[in-house]
């Protein structure tokens, strides 16, 4: 199934190391198929270089994941719906198999759902695209905006949820009937310029909830938030939720800049989280999707500090990570953090480094308290949960300018 994608030219740096602290909660994981995926950061500007946000997913039908046995449909990816299990992986409901050897296409047996939404998790735009069972489906946001006439969206950054239709037909997401009877795996880009640079965006899958031991529900881990779908728990993502007494740590979140007027442009880095910072009592915790919650506050007031490309200390900050998406953009003349700015010689080479380092930024955790019993902190990992990376405009004149590349985040222990 093809949605109106252009050539993608086959010149871009695609940059980074997903690296864990010892914690499986900091492990960022993008390799399965998900009842719901997330495109953490989409959009379309063509009045700034021809942003667009171009998304490739491919289908499985779960009976041949192995998730699907005896009339009833099973959460993917399975290695993160048993994760409340403990142990080993226990073997998948069903048995796997090969896909079926089409000789033309259709029948379109299968729906995805697709939904955008700002910064502020506000949802603007949702649609249906037609798929078969190992089907490649191209989504192409900007051409998505001028097909439906919703040009008011060129500009807006958000992102987007793309899951089965079954999942936006549902009433309630914790029944069996509401798990889709397929799984979406996929890999997203950001292009500029005349399709002159292209730069990965990850794309991490969730199931739709969690199983106990005997295969029934132990927590959700998507919801309708105002009718519309929202991760309670992203299980591929950083884990940001304090599990342990009633004072909340932080967890930190590492990050490269790269601002030498020489050959950058700008760096914008990336931040998303599964819910609006702030403090909900139990019945807002409950529109959430948060059962059982009396109380759940995150204030997101991170501490922050800077390093040199020798890991030298520059400077100290605090900065807010309010909305569930946010961009922070800094430039070789406008940097957002102070400290960034500087040279040095690096030691093992004897070369002078510009505007080259680590920014470390202190994130606090969620605190959730249960309402049974009362007052208790949650021990359900993932409440609140995220994403983050950076990406790097290159070329700071001529052909080069609008080249961009991606590193993801190092997430380190909580303390």
């Amino acid at each position: 199934m093809v949605r109106e994608f252009k050539k993608i030219g086959a010149a871009a740096a695609v940059a980074g190391a997903l690296l864990a602290s010892g914690s499986s909660y900091a492990t960022v994981q993008l390799s399965e198929p998900g009842d719901a995926i997330l495109v953490p950061y989409v959009v379309c500007n063509p009045a700034s270089n021809n942003q667009n946000t171009l998304v490739g997913l491919i289908t499985f039908a779960k009976e041949r994941l192995g998730l699907y046995a005896n009339g009833v449909y099973y959460p993917a990816p399975w290695s993160l719906a048993t994760f409340t299990v403990g142990g080993l992986v226990p073997s998948t409901p069903g048995s796997a198999s090969l896909p079926a050897r089409k000789t033309g296409a259709g029948p379109y047996t299968k729906s995805i759902h697709w939904y955008f939404y700002d910064t502020k998790s506000v949802h603007r735009l949702d649609g249906v695209i037609p798929a078969t069972d190992n089907d490649f489906v191209r989504f192409d946001w900007c051409s998505t905006i001028r097909a439906t006439g919703q040009t008011t969206l060129n500009g807006v950054n958000g992102y987007m949820i793309f899951t089965s239709d079954e999942v936006d037909r549902a009433l309630d997401l914790t029944s069996s009937s509401a798990v889709p009877t397929f799984a979406l795996y996929g890999h997203a880009y950001q292009i500029q310029g005349n399709w002159q640079s292209q730069a990965f965006i990850p794309i991490l899958p969730n199931p739709i909830w969690s199983i106990n031991p005997d295969f029934s529900v132990n927590a959700n881990n998507l919801a309708k938030r105002a009718g519309y779908p929202a991760f309670t728990r992203l299980l591929s993502g950083t884990d940001f939720t304090h599990l342990r007494d009633t004072n909340a740590l932080r967890r930190d979140v590492y990050m490269r800049y790269f601002l030498d007027p020489a050959l950058a442009t700008e760096n914008r880095m990336v931040f998303w989280f599964n819910f609006n910072a702030g403090t909900y009592n139990a019945a807002q915790a409950q529109a959430l999707g948060y059962s059982n919650t009396a109380s759940l506050s995150q204030s997101r007031f991170s501490a922050g500090e800077t390093y040199d490309s020798e890991q030298v200390y520059k400077n100290s900050f605090s900065w807010d990570f309010p909305d569930e998406l946010n961009i922070v953009t800094s430039t070789p003349s406008a940097p957002a953090f102070p400290g960034m700015l500087h040279s040095e010689v690096e030691a093992y080479s004897g070369r002078t480094v510009v505007n080259t380092g680590i920014v470390r930024f202190g994130i606090p955790e969620a605190l959730a308290i249960s309402a049974s019993p009362a007052g208790v902190n949650s021990n359900i990992p993932f409440v609140s949960s995220g994403v983050s990376f950076n990406m790097l405009g290159l070329g700071a004149s001529g052909a080069n300018s609008v080249q961009l590349q991606t590193e993801m985040s190092t997430q380190g222990p909580a303390y």
